[in-house]
């Protein structure tokens, strides 16, 4: 027979999981990925040769 999941430790685990995740502030969020993406823009990017450009362009 099932356990009841409201009473097994997993589920209680779970719903605790649940709820720390829930909680983090949405300005907490939106700061990271800000954060994140002022990175990426930093990060340098390898300079392609022109044989690679040429390569990729492509007329329809």
């Amino acid at each position: 027979m099932k356990s009841n999941p409201k009473t097994s430790d997993e589920y209680t685990a779970f719903e605790n999981l649940l709820r720390q995740v829930v909680s983090v502030p949405h300005s907490e969020i939106k700061a990271k990925l800000e954060a994140e993406r002022a990175a990426k823009k930093r990060k340098k990017r390898a300079k392609t040769s022109p044989v690679s450009r040429a390569s990729n362009d492509h007329e329809d």
